[in-house]
């Protein structure tokens, strides 16, 4: 081996170490998703009463173009747990148990399917792309069809709500306070 092949081996190892230590330290400081560090409240609840909004403000022409602005008076009838990165008073927003609040539904109250697609990964040379499915709605079958981008397929069906279903969420402290999934109990 000369000596010009034993200078850029070396410069080669390291080279791949420096790599090796500056991506062990990225992945150290690389901070978790937001909504995992997010407080959440998972709870039991009924209905109470819904407050449906009209088709004409959700609907352009035959197109739906966002989820129906829907809502429910729910009373809280079991707080399960808290988590989340901070002690969030739930209570400062009506989750309190045996209290009666009006929450937003990020879907609909009605029924729902949600389907969650995968993009499509591609890789062209030193390249690798990633296309992101936008989110669509639709009616189909007498469902609201939500179809979401996402790291696995999936279909969840929600059947929808009417006073006095009782019903379990989890509930995040985002910039809004939605319900999003929710499970029918008995």
């Amino acid at each position: 081996m000369s000596m010009k092949q034993k200078y850029y081996y070396i410069l080669g190892i390291i080279a791949i170490i420096g790599v090796i230590i500056i991506s062990g330290c990225v992945q150290q400081g690389k901070p978790e998703p937001q909504i995992a560090l997010s407080p959440y409240v998972e709870f039991e609840a009924t209905v109470v009463s819904l407050s449906l909004e009209d088709p004409e403000g959700y609907y352009e022409g035959n197109e739906i173009y966002r989820a129906p602005k829907d809502s429910a008076v729910i009373r809280i009838d079991k707080i399960i747990k808290t988590g989340g990165s901070s002690n969030f008073d739930w209570s400062s927003i009506g989750i309190e148990e045996g209290k009666e609040v009006s929450l937003d539904f990020k879907y609909t109250v009605r029924p729902t399917k949600i389907i969650t697609i995968v993009g499509e990964t591609t890789q062209s040379g030193d390249t690798i792309s990633h296309t992101i499915v936008p989110t669509e709605i639709t009616f189909e079958d007498n469902f609201f069809v939500f179809r979401e981008n996402g790291n696995s397929e999936t279909e969840t069906i929600l059947p929808g709500l009417q006073e006095g279903t009782k019903f379990k969420t989890k509930l995040w402290k985002t910039f809004e306070f939605k319900v999003g999934k929710y499970e029918i109990i008995s």
